[in-house]
């Protein structure tokens, strides 16, 4: 098994365990959750939102990748800002 592909399998396992904690109290998942901002939003959506999960598995694999493959963080990208604020 190549090591890009070995990796990206770690990672992922990482981001299942991330968004298993954040799901594990339901209410302390509903602070994780934020209204994704003006030019942000998914234009197929009227409302759309983030998760502190989200950011976290983003920045989780970004992180891990460019660790283990140094100049490939150029080539990854992701969905949601790394920015999140919760107005609570």
């Amino acid at each position: 098994m190549s090591d890009i592909l070995r990796e990206l399998l770690c990672v992922s396992e990482k981001a299942a365990n991330i968004a298993r904690a954040c799901r594990q109290q339901e209410a302390l998942f509903q602070l994780l959750i934020e209204e994704k901002k003006e030019g942000e939003k998914n234009k197929k959506f009227a409302v759309d939102f983030k998760t502190l999960a989200d950011v976290l598995v983003q920045e989780v694999i970004k992180q891990n990748m460019e660790n283990k493959f140094p100049g490939l963080e150029k080539n990854i990208f992701g969905e949601e800002s790394n920015e999140f604020t919760n107005d609570w």
